[in-house]
């Protein structure tokens, strides 16, 4: 069951940066890309780091603390570490806001869900 939540507007996202928010009681954090928009959860897998304000470059968030890039479509770090892996939440863009479906489990590697402007 699909449970699409509006998050923040997007304009409230600068480019190259990560946005906490709280929804439901849950933390996490919209990445603006370049453009295109990802939700992930808000704490490094890695360390428990705080995302919120994080640099977000090259399809990737960097952690504040070990300066670990994650890839904001697979949730991995290293591709020989499989076990990490910070969640990543399907996302889309609608009338200026970013939605994401924060019931989804984190997807396969590969799986797209950058959200694009429409």
């Amino acid at each position: 069951m699909q449970n699409y939540q509006r998050l923040i507007a997007a304009a409230d996202v600068p480019a190259g940066k990560a946005v906490r928010v709280q929804v439901d009681g849950r933390c996490f954090v919209v990445c603006n890309d370049a453009g295109k928009f990802y939700v992930t959860d808000c704490t490094c897998p890695h360390a428990g780091g705080p995302l919120g304000g994080a640099d977000v470059r090259d399809g990737n968030i960097i952690c504040p603390v070990h300066y670990w890039p994650w890839n904001l479509e697979t949730g991995l770090t290293d591709e020989s570490m499989p076990a990490l892996r910070l969640r990543t939440y399907p996302c889309d863009l609608r009338d200026g806001h970013v939605f994401a479906d924060i019931s989804a489990a984190s997807p396969r590697p590969g799986q797209d869900l950058d959200c694009h402007s429409q």
